[in-house]
């Protein structure tokens, strides 16, 4: 087990001593402290536990994170130059801190609520903290100790938003080695329909952390097309929690997509709780030089009559090294499940690495499951024929590589959104090694 001693960085200290919001309200106030005794308990996850065996804390263990943010030079340029998309409502953290000025937010629908993560609180009582488990393996219980800002949105029953919501978080590398924790909050009432995109960016290449928590409360017959899209400083630590309850009828469609950072970490989870749910749950890591990328998803089916499609794909260069863990549970009483899960990766050299791990638990008698994997280099005869018919050799791995990739893109059902990231995928594939 490891312990606190063992940080660099006085994570404890700093949140007795730190403005933390909600000091008033004791519901909250006995939630960190629950938080504390869990983190102080456990501390950081080993590599002794199967979560984790491939991917080691160390490096962040022993970096000295800051939580005081220095200057706030980000321009409106900045979030022009950064921002995935130019028609959306647009919501923007810079180092940890709502930025209003530079946000957009006029005219959202009535019915729809985008707000700071801080000022909700009185309003996610019942909610905070019931779609994720302090007592698992990760970081989720030093964010539930330092929470501080993030995104909450609340569309009230029978809403749809009429343009995508795009959190927007940057860090200007004006603090060295700043720790953020950021937890967001996406609440749909019953027929409600949105799409949010979350966005990470560095606007420089020096050391950060962020952890995140993103919960996702979905009720009967809600529709959430739901992206997100890490691309910063690849010195950076990225840990990342998403989960969602879902309700009966309802579609939680998520993508993950990793470009950015040296260490990064995600943990997908969905409850499917009422028949006829269903989630989609794709993602896509491109990685290269010695980044390290670890993805577990898990979705668990435990009611009849749901379904769930999940497709993640790899591109590898270099010597990176990424991890694929997904599970599948249906529970006992998950009759006519229907599920699919596949992992398919591309490694473009001899030095990259991974680990994958597809699972399925059933035990239930009727259902419909296939899951599977596959680990693979281009193919020569596909090269070939693009080469014989006038390409040179790297704009014909190129086009094999995209080919590869674009699959999971064309997966989202927005077309503003799946344009977008298509267009910003096509600058971070790597052609591979001739």
């Amino acid at each position: 087990m490891k312990q606190l001693t063992e940080l660099a960085t006085p994570f404890v200290s700093i949140a007795e001593k730190g403005d933390l919001p909600g000091k008033t309200l004791p519901w909250l106030q006995t939630l960190r402290q629950n938080a504390q005794a869990q983190f102080e308990s456990a501390g950081l996850p080993a590599k002794k536990e199967e979560d984790w065996k491939y991917t080691s804390l160390w490096s962040l263990s022993q970096q000295h994170f800051n939580h005081d943010v220095n200057g706030d030079g980000v321009s409106e340029q900045d979030v022009a130059d950064k921002a995935l998309l130019d028609d959306a409502y647009r919501f923007v953290i810079v180092d940890g801190v709502f930025r209003a000025e530079l946000s957009k937010l006029e005219g959202l629908p009535s019915g729809a609520t985008v707000q700071p993560f801080s000022q909700s609180l009185s309003s996610v009582e019942q909610q905070l903290g019931q779609q994720v488990a302090l007592d698992k393996a990760g970081l989720t219980a030093l964010n539930t100790l330092l929470m501080k800002e993030g995104l909450m949105v609340h569309v009230a029953a029978n809403t749809t938003v009429d343009k995508p919501i795009e959190l927007l978080v940057i860090n200007s590398g004006q603090t060295e080695a700043l720790a953020t924790h950021l937890r967001h909050m996406l609440v749909l009432d019953e027929g409600a329909k949105a799409e949010v995109v979350e966005h990470y960016v560095s606007l420089s290449d020096g050391v950060s952390l962020n952890n995140i928590v993103t919960e996702v409360v979905l009720a009967e017959q809600a529709i959430l097309t739901h992206c997100k899209l890490q691309r910063e400083s690849k010195q950076a630590f990225h840990i990342a929690t998403i989960a969602a309850n879902q309700a009966a009828k309802s579609t939680w469609q998520t993508h993950n997509i990793a470009l950015g950072a040296a260490l990064a970490r995600t943990d997908v989870h969905s409850r499917l709780n009422g028949e006829q749910a269903h989630t989609t749950m794709d993602g896509m890591y491109l990685l290269s030089g010695e980044q390290h990328a670890d993805t577990h998803t898990r979705i668990d089916h435990l009611v009849p009559n749901t379904t769930s499609n999940e497709l993640y794909k790899g591109v590898l260069d270099e010597q990176c090294h990424a991890v694929f863990n997904g599970k599948v549970i249906v529970h006992k009483d998950a009759q006519k499940t229907d599920s699919n899960q596949y992992n398919h990766n591309l490694l473009l050299s001899r030095g990259c690495e991974i680990d994958t791990k597809p699972e399925m638990e059933i035990y239930a008698d009727d259902v419909k499951c296939g899951h599977g994997s596959t680990v693979g280099q281009l193919d020569l005869d596909q090269l070939f024929f693009l080469r014989a018919r006038g390409l040179d050799e790297k704009t014909a791995r190129n086009v094999l590589t995209h080919a590869f990739a674009v699959e999971v893109l064309e997966r989202i059902d927005s077309d503003v959104i799946r344009t977008a990231m298509s267009q910003l995928i096509e600058h971070y594939l790597p052609s591979g090694a001739a």
